[in-house]
């Protein structure tokens, strides 16, 4: 019951957002009782609080599959910035987390180092294994990295460009595996 009344909460979440969803709500969908729902969770904050745990984790998990895996290494950095998630996490609410839930935004910054890290040490391996080119400043590249993915949880910024978070990540990727430079004969000053 725990984990149905959770996924309820999850798409009322996305729907509504943190503060506007109710646990009348859940309940209705489910055709249970507010009491039966206090039975498997405190209160509606500590839904929402197994929810971005949900998230996190699973988006850990998938990192882990992905360093781990077989793939190629473009293919892992592929797979780790397309992790995924037990369930989604819209752009819309990314506001309102950082607003109103502190801790659970400490946590989605945390996972975001985390998958950093990963990122920082598959570029590292690409470069010993001859993928990557071996001139790459890693502090520049690691500072890159870390400021692009903040740009993906930044809501204003992905409004302004009305980008979603996928084609954010897409063109970060292309400018940073592709470049900018059109003319392949352009050489350094």
């Amino acid at each position: 019951m725990k984990e149905k009344i959770l996924d309820v909460a999850a798409q009322l979440i996305a729907r509504y957002g943190l503060k506007k969803f109710t646990l009348d709500e859940v309940a209705a969908e489910l055709r249970i009782s507010k009491k039966t729902i206090y039975k498997n969770f405190k209160s509606k904050d500590e839904i929402i609080h197994a929810y971005f745990t949900s998230y996190t984790e699973s988006d850990k998990d998938s990192i882990i599959e992905a360093l781990e895996g077989n793939q190629t290494i473009p293919g892992k950095i592929h797979s780790i910035v397309y992790s995924s998630h037990r369930y989604k996490l819209p752009i819309s609410l990314l506001k309102e987390t950082r607003q109103f839930y502190s801790y659970e935004w400490d946590n989605i910054q945390d996972l975001r180092k985390f998958k950093m890290k990963a990122l920082q040490k598959l570029l590292k391996d690409g470069v010993q294994e001859g993928i990557f080119k071996s001139d790459i400043h890693f502090g520049v590249l690691s500072k890159m990295l870390e400021k692009i993915s903040g740009m993906f949880t930044d809501y204003d910024f992905l409004l302004e460009n009305r980008l979603k978070s996928r084609e954010a990540i897409d063109e970060a990727l292309k400018i940073i595996f592709k470049g900018i430079v059109k003319d392949s004969s352009f050489t350094k000053r």
